[in-house]
């Protein structure tokens, strides 16, 4: 998960040293078998070796390197115990003594790793191993299943690798065969182009080349075309990842831009320039994959709208995480979560990966005490994460109280930049106003903005208080539900919505920023040293 991603020629390369120095056992994590057997068959072409899997399907049965199929199924025993027993007398054949052996074990972690298995699997399992090794054997049994979960009295006799999904030449490859395939029938429209191919490549990175082929196969069987909207069906396969990961939300904002945050000037001009480095001419430029930025401030003035804005604006998956999913009660199981919410925001990259509130999830030392260290590892595998990773997850994290953060997180190297988002400013009120009127179908010109940015300030609320962004929406919303009854109650003579709707709420309003004044100062002063004011001044 951290570091330089290994590419298929890479771990080509890996496997080949192992299978050459006679590893006894390699534990390959993948959900593309097919991909991972290809290579295997390969290597094992190569080295003169004969291949050998097992699945609890097909039972034993010789694989061809030759052929990428199964030749040979008379060896049919679903039992993983005796499959174990077969390979051990292999070792003992001549066949072992002219070529080597290269045992493949499909999804056999149920057998080792569920509570109620039986221990004699994982005994068997180690049996081989150590025969393998006291007998010096030209032999290697390979372990081909999603995830990593070994028993422990195996985790000293197995070697883990990772076979990485796609790079995107590797997708591009694809894409340009599946786009050809398309365009070979009379009965399908493909838009030519290079553009298009761009996007849906830069799209499907994450994804295995199946979930590809199924996402390019739905896209075209809605219309019998092929083009521009399809994109968005590439990200649709995304989202199944991120459901089936239980702990993050996809968040869909097709119909939002940074022109709906309202203000933040700052703020937005910085997501603009971050946005080019993305591109494929930024990263040809040199340009690396910003790491993220933490936006911290006053609560309800845009941090969270913001994060969904940046991200339909870049045109990019939001993955939300509530930081209460990572902790849990089961011994290690904390450490997990956070671990897999990692892995499958690298599988979803290039994302967008809000953390919402993000020191309730990892608090400053000071609030570990009574929880044996649980948070103190979660914080940090997600620092070093943070530190060292190397795909396009942008993150973008808010807090409301940043003094309950941890001094590392702060740093430099962690997020690119922090952001202080304040109350919002006249002319900031008056473009809120007018986007949140604007969504509810109304005019804002049809309604006098100066008197609701005159209501909703200091000249009637006090010195150094305003509504916030959610208190704006709050009230514009309460005036529609006014206007709305005096229209059930009159019919449709009574008049839309208007200036004196606002007025009736206007003052029963006790804005935040009069219950939280000392919080907000703190706030303010701290934001002072430590972090870039998201609004121009004034």
């Amino acid at each position: 998960m951290n570091g330089q991603v290994m590419t298929r020629d890479e771990f080509k390369a890996e496997l080949d040293r192992l299978l050459r120095a006679h590893f006894p056992a390699v534990h390959i994590s993948t959900y593309e078998e097919e991909r991972v057997l290809e290579v295997v068959k390969d290597l094992a072409g190569d080295l003169t070796c004969s291949i050998f899997g097992w699945s609890a399907s097909h039972g034993v049965f010789e694989i061809d390197h030759h052929d990428h199929g199964v030749i040979d199924s008379k060896l049919a025993m679903a039992d993983l115990a005796a499959a174990l027993e077969t390979f051990e007398q292999m070792l003992q054949s001549k066949q072992a003594e002219k070529k080597g052996l290269i045992f493949v074990l499909l999804d056999p972690t149920t057998y080792l790793t569920d509570r109620n298995a039986n221990p004699i699997y994982a005994r068997k399992l180690r049996d081989l191993i150590h025969r393998i090794r006291s007998e010096n054997r030209v032999a290697t049994c390979l372990i081909v299943t999603p995830g990593s979960a070994m028993p422990k009295e195996l985790e000293r006799d197995i070697t883990l690798l990772d076979f990485p999904l796609p790079t995107r030449e590797e997708i591009r490859i694809h894409v340009d065969r599946l786009f050809a395939h398309l365009a070979l029938s009379p009965a399908i429209a493909v838009t030519e182009g290079e553009r298009l191919k761009e996007r849906f490549t830069e799209a499907a990175v994450g994804l295995t080349l199946s979930e590809i082929r199924n996402a390019v196969s739905y896209a075209v069987v809605d219309d019998l075309r092929i083009d521009d909207r399809d994109v968005r069906h590439v990200f649709l396969q995304k989202r199944q990842i991120v459901r089936k990961s239980g702990l993050l939300d996809f968040i869909e904002n097709l119909d939002l831009s940074l022109d709906d945050i309202g203000g933040l000037d700052r703020l937005k001009a910085w997501m603009k320039r971050r946005r080019l480095a993305f591109s494929e001419d930024g990263r040809a430029f040199g340009v690396q994959a910003p790491k993220g930025v933490l936006v911290t401030g006053v609560p309800g003035c845009g941090k969270s709208w913001s994060a969904k804005c940046v991200a339909a604006a870049w045109k990019l998956p939001l993955l939300k995480l509530d930081m209460g999913r990572i902790y849990s009660s089961l011994v290690g199981s904390s450490e997990e979560h956070i671990r897999q919410v990692l892995q499958v925001a690298e599988a979803v990259a290039p994302c967008v990966l809000w953390l919402d509130e993000i020191e309730k999830g990892l608090p400053r030392p000071g609030a570990h005490i009574g929880d044996s260290g649980v948070s103190l590892r979660v914080l940090g595998t997600f620092l070093t994460w943070m530190q060292e990773k190397q795909s396009s997850v942008f993150v973008f994290a808010t807090a409301n109280q940043i003094d309950l953060l941890p001094p590392e997180i702060l740093r430099k190297g962690r997020f690119d930049e922090i952001f202080f988002v304040d109350l919002p400013n006249e002319e900031e009120r008056r473009e809120i106003l007018s986007i949140h009127i604007r969504r509810a179908g109304r005019d804002p010109q049809a309604i006098d903005l100066d008197r609701l940015v005159e209501l909703s300030g200091p000249a009637v609320h006090g010195p150094d208080v305003a509504l916030t962004g959610a208190e704006l929406a709050a009230w514009i919303n309460e005036a529609m539900i006014n206007a709305y009854h005096r229209r059930v109650e009159q019919g449709e003579k009574a008049p839309d919505v208007g200036l004196p709707d606002f007025e009736e709420s206007a003052h029963g309003t006790v804005p935040l920023a009069r219950l939280r004044a000392e919080e907000i100062s703190a706030l303010r002063r701290w934001a002072q040293g430590h972090a870039l004011r998201a609004s121009a001044p004034g």
